[in-house]
C-alpha cells in the first residue's frame, strides 16, 4: 500500500461542507425542500466530476418511506403514576396507523431485552410477553459488569443497540418496549433521545404497513424509572445489578401501562445518491466511499423555527467524499475496479437508506470489496493517530493499521466501545451483507464538548475557525486505501459475526 498522490483541496472542501451546513439546506431532513437541495447539489457536483450514474442511468434510487409525525401524545399511565411525553418519556410507532392506543398492557422488567444463544443469555427465556409491555436496560450486560468474559466486556455489542432491543422485542410478541436511559450506557444525553424521537421520523415500509412491529418504541428517563420501580415495591440499582449477571430472572410490575396519540402519515420516496468512476480493467468490481446525507431537518415548535443543520453530523463526512472524488477523478491512468461515491438518506432514523442500498444494490454484494464510511471527521488540528471502531469484525483492519503507519500514525481503538459505534452508522448495513465494511469517525474526539453541547442539537453549525488539519490527514488516508482497493486484487476479508 502507498499513500495516495491526490490532492486534497481543503478550499474544495470548506466550501462544501459550509454550503450543505447552512440554513438554506434546512437541516437536510427526508422528505423536505432540504432534501430536494441536498439531492440536486449532490448530482450536480457527481456530473461535473464526471462521474457516471450508479444506478443504471440514475444518480438516485428512490427509497420508499412513510415520514410520521407524532402529536397529541398523552402521558403515559402506569399504574398510579402518570409521566410527560418529552420531559420523562418518548413513543412512538413504525406501524402506519393514523391513531394508536396501549391500553391496560401488563407492565414487565426484562432486564437488556436480549435473546443470545451465542452468549448462552436470554432474557425471555420461558416467558409469555405477547401483548405486553417490557422496560429494559439500555447497553448489554458485558458494559454492566465490565466482565470482559460477558458479552464482550466494556463494548457493546449490537445486542447493547436500542435497534436490536425493538427487534427482538418484536419478534417475541411485546406490544410496547420502553428503555431506560442512562447517559454513560446509551453514550448521549436525554436531550438526544428526546430530539431523536419526539418529531417526525421515517420509515420503511413493509407488504403488512409494519403491523409485525412493536406498537410503541419508547424511552423512559432514569428519574421517571426509578419512579416506576419503587411504586412496585422494588430497588432500581438492586434490579440492574441481578440484571447483568447470567440467570436473570424478568419480574412483573404488577402495574399496567396506557398511551394514546395520532400519526399524520405521508407516503413518500426519498433518495439515495451515488455516482462511479468505471474501472479499467473490472467494472464489476466496486469499492465504494460513502457519508450518509441526511440530518434532522427543520422543526417548528412552540412557534418557534430550529434548524438543525448537522455540520460535523454529517456535512463533514459527505464534504470528504465529494471532495476525494474530485481528487481521485483526476487520476490520469484511472483505476482497475470501480470506485462508487455515495450518500444515503435516512441514517439518523435507522440506517434506512443503507438498508433498502443492502437489499437492492446495483451490483450483487459478493462484487463488493469494500465499503469505506465517513460519519463526522476532525475538522480541528491534525493528531498522531487514527480511531478504530469495532474489533476482530474484518481484516480491513490490518490496512487501517498499514495505512495509518504510512502517516507515521497509530491506530487508537474507540476510546467508547460502551456505546457502540461501530452499529450506529451506514457501513453496519452493508457488513451484515458480508461487505468488508468500515467506519471512519471522529465525532467529539477532538472536541470534548461536542456530545454534551452540539451532538443533534441546534449548535452543530459550521464554524470558519475550523483548521481542517484533521480532515486533511484522515481524507489522504481514506484515499491511499481507496487506491490500494481499487487499482489492485486484494480482497478484505469479512466477518459473518456482526454481534
Amino acid at each position: 500500500m502507498t499513500l495516495s498522490n491526490a490532492s486534497i483541496d481543503l478550499d474544495v472542501y470548506r466550501q462544501h461542507v459550509k454550503t450543505l451546513a447552512s440554513d438554506e439546506f434546512e437541516g437536510r431532513g427526508p422528505l423536505s425542500k432540504g432534501e430536494e437541495k441536498t439531492v440536486d447539489y449532490l448530482v450536480t457536483q457527481y456530473k461535473k466530476l464526471g462521474l457516471k450514474p450508479a444506478f443504471g442511468d440514475s444518480y438516485t434510487q428512490a427509497v420508499p418511506l412513510a415520514k410520521i409525525t407524532p402529536s397529541n401524545i398523552s402521558s403515559l399511565t402506569i399504574g398510579d403514576l402518570n409521566f410527560s411525553a418529552g420531559s420523562e418519556f418518548t413513543a412512538r410507532t413504525q406501524r402506519i396507523v393514523e391513531e394508536y392506543s396501549l391500553a391496560d398492557s401488563d407492565v414487565i422488567f426484562v432486564g437488556y431485552g436480549i435473546n443470545a444463544p451465542e452468549y448462552n443469555w436470554n432474557d425471555y427465556a420461558s416467558l409469555d410477553v405477547k401483548g405486553k409491555t417490557v422496560v429494559m436496560l439500555v447497553n448489554d450486560p458485558g458494559f454492566a459488569s465490565k466482565d470482559p468474559n460477558l458479552f464482550q466486556g466494556n463494548a457493546m455489542t449490537y445486542y447493547g443497540r436500542w435497534t436490536y432491543k425493538y427487534e427482538e422485542a418484536a419478534r417475541q410478541g411485546a406490544e410496547a418496549v420502553f428503555i431506560v436511559h442512562e447517559t454513560m450506557p446509551a453514550g448521549y444525553g436525554w436531550g438526544v433521545v428526546e430530539n431523536s424521537n419526539s418529531n417526525t421520523k421515517f420509515s420503511l415500509v413493509d407488504e403488512n404497513n409494519n403491523a409485525s412491529q412493536v406498537g410503541v418504541m419508547g424511552w423512559l428517563h432514569l428519574n421517571a424509572a426509578r419512579q416506576l420501580f419503587e411504586k412496585a415495591g422494588l430497588d432500581y440499582g438492586e434490579l440492574k445489578r441481578k440484571a447483568s449477571k447470567p440467570g436473570f430472572t424478568p419480574i412483573s410490575l404488577n402495574t399496567a401501562a396506557s398511551l394514546q396519540f395520532n400519526n399524520a402519515i405521508e407516503h413518500a420516496e426519498s433518495q439515495n445518491v451515488a455516482g462511479i468512476l468505471e474501472g479499467t480493467a473490472k467494472p464489476e468490481e466496486w469499492v465504494m466511499l460513502h457519508a450518509h446525507w441526511d440530518h434532522l431537518g427543520k422543526v417548528e415548535k412552540n412557534g418557534k423555527t430550529t434548524i438543525y443543520n448537522g455540520a460535523i453530523d454529517n456535512a463533514s463526512g459527505v464534504a470528504g467524499v465529494l471532495t476525494l472524488a474530485d481528487a481521485l477523478s483526476k487520476r490520469e491512468e484511472g483505476f482497475a475496479r470501480t470506485l462508487m461515491f455515495s450518500a444515503f438518506t435516512a441514517e439518523e432514523t435507522g440506517l434506512l437508506g443503507a438498508d433498502y442500498f443492502a437489499n437492492n444494490p446495483p451490483v450483487p454484494t459478493s462484487n463488493m470489496v469494500a465499503f469505506l464510511n465517513i460519519d463526522g471527521m476532525n475538522v480541528n488540528d491534525n493528531v498522531d493517530y487514527i480511531l478504530q471502531y469495532g474489533e476482530g469484525y474484518l481484516s480491513i483492519e490490518d490496512d487501517l493499521a498499514r495505512a495509518a503507519s504510512l502517516q507515521g500514525r497509530t491506530v487508537k481503538m474507540d476510546p467508547r466501545p460502551q456505546n457502540g459505534l461501530f452499529f450506529r452508522s451506514d457501513h453496519f448495513a452493508l457488513a451484515k451483507q458480508g461487505v468488508p465494511s468500515i467506519l471512519f469517525m471522529s465525532l467529539g474526539d477532538t472536541d470534548p464538548s461536542f456530545i454534551a453541547k452540539r451532538y443533534h442539537k441546534a449548535d452543530d453549525d459550521y464554524l470558519p475557525s475550523w483548521t481542517l488539519g484533521g480532515v486533511k490527514q484522515d481524507l489522504s488516508l481514506i484515499g491511499s486505501m481507496l487506491t490500494y482497493y481499487a487499482q489492485g486484487d486484494v480482497w478484505p476479508i469479512g466477518s459473518a459475526k456482526v454481534t
